[in-house]
């Protein structure tokens, strides 16, 4: 059996998913994190220069390891979900998919923005939305694939099959917060993970919540490019106010309106018998 039955075959529990975020932050980002740390010290190597691609992906390996054996006592491979999408073509889906994750972020910002970040976590932000290239790739292109295949693709893929769908998207949500490490995402992670989730439950497609998540890395990327003066930790609020006072509750209400008719039309149309 090659690797990609392997890991097909994994449909993990909820104490295997424990596990694998146990391998991404405490075997991953805390051992090989530290071993990162030792060998560039050593080397004299400056380890705010290493390639952000590199020291985003190094921490992953242990949990991805861990899947492939986990999977090995699987005998027959379970054959890949055909995404459904119900009465929408994704050529409509896809827009309202982009459109809705932007307005949760938006109208949901005040109770995930509440916990002031320090200096310190601006700093590594300021790193992670940097206008490099590689840090593109790192933020918009490996952190979304990487992250729902393990957070959706794996882990609340074998939670469907081992507990209700509410449970599923909750622990889900609960594991995509973990998994980014600070208190100043863990809000706004485990919201947009519910959206997530649910998109995964609903339509059991990959793809569409990699291009989610995408969309909401590529934003805050572009914003700190068109604006690098504002802090890492600005809100809409603090950049609509620069042009008017009155501008962010316009658009506070147009998008609250717009994520209210778009989660109303999607829970009409979309599969209702995603698994």
């Amino acid at each position: 059996m090659n690797m990609t039955e392997r890991i097909r075959c994994f449909l993990p529990s909820l104490a295997q998913c424990w596990v694998i975020v146990f391998f991404m932050l405490a075997v991953g980002g805390l051992g090989v994190g530290t071993l990162i740390s030792v060998v560039c010290a050593a080397t004299g190597y400056d380890m705010a220069s290493l390639n952000p691609l590199v020291s985003y992906l190094l921490p992953i390996l242990p949990a991805f390891i861990y899947i492939y054996f986990a999977g090995k006592d699987c005998s027959t491979p379970i054959p890949v979900e055909k995404a459904e999408f119900g009465n929408i073509s994704p050529v409509v889906a896809y827009p309202l998919f982009a459109v809705a994750i932007l307005a949760l972020g938006f109208v949901t910002e005040p109770l995930s923005s509440w916990l002031p970040m320090p200096d310190s976590i601006k700093q590594i932000f300021e790193k992670i939305l940097s206008g490099s290239w590689w840090a593109f790739a790192t933020t918009v292109i490996a952190a979304p694939v990487v992250e729902e295949f393990l957070l959706r693709g794996i882990m609340m893929r074998g939670l469907l099959k081992h507990t209700t769908p509410v449970k599923a998207i909750l622990w889900s949500s609960f594991f995509f917060a973990v998994i980014h490490m600070n208190p100043w995402q863990a809000t706004g992670a485990f919201i947009a993970g519910g959206f997530l989730g649910w998109i995964y439950w609903r339509t059991h497609s990959l793809a569409a919540c990699i291009f989610i998540h995408a969309v909401n890395n590529g934003t805050a990327y572009m914003l700190q490019l068109l604006f690098p003066n504002l802090p890492p930790d600005s809100t809409y609020k603090d950049l609509l106010n620069l042009y008017s006072d009155n501008l962010y509750w316009i658009v506070f209400v147009i998008f609250a309106v717009s994520l209210a008719a778009i989660l109303i039309f999607l829970n009409r149309k979309l599969s209702k018998e995603a698994f």
